[in-house]
């Protein structure tokens, strides 16, 4: 019989894109597949912030320490000292419940507007989840629906898309 560990599984994000909302006590509450996603990693720690004061994001807290190393490889481009500051201005790390709920700390929510409205959740390269308000989602559809597809398609192969 093989004695080999068990391989650490593979743990992806979640593709699609889903809806939510703060709810009073100032958390968001993910569907169900993104509980799944951070009930498989080891850490359920995250960081929940925006680097460009638009869009919040959640990072697992293993892709966090990523983007702190990149920040501190890059503090002397101005965009990466801004993206930095506004991190750990809205920022704050917390704990994904058993229900799948994140705080958001009250000046990222005032900052961004994301009380009471409906709010979009989608996966974003692979390392964070973005939250949309209402209008962030609103100016990102219109931008996808007004986009040249043929220029989309040459930008895509040229970036080597399989």
């Amino acid at each position: 019989m093989d004695q080999s560990p068990n391989p650490v599984p593979v743990v992806e994000m979640p593709r699609s894109m889903a809806r939510a909302r703060i709810d009073d006590k100032g958390r968001i509450k993910l569907a169900a597949d993104y509980l799944h996603f951070f009930d498989a990693l080891p850490e359920r720690r995250v960081f929940v912030t925006s680097t460009d004061r638009r869009i919040a994001e959640i990072y697992p807290i293993a892709s966090w320490r990523k983007m702190e190393e990149f920040h501190a490889s890059n503090e002397k481009l101005p965009s990466v000292r801004r993206a930095a500051f506004n991190a750990a201005r809205f920022g704050a790390e917390c704990e994904v419940d058993s229900q799948g709920r994140v705080n958001v700390n009250s000046e990222l929510r005032r900052e961004l507007g994301l009380d009471g409205q409906e709010l979009h959740v989608y996966p974003y390269n692979r390392n964070r989840i973005r939250i949309l308000t209402a209008a962030a989602y609103q100016a990102s559809t219109l931008d996808a629906e007004t986009a040249d597809p043929n220029a989309d398609e040459d930008e895509l192969l040229a970036a080597g898309r399989p």
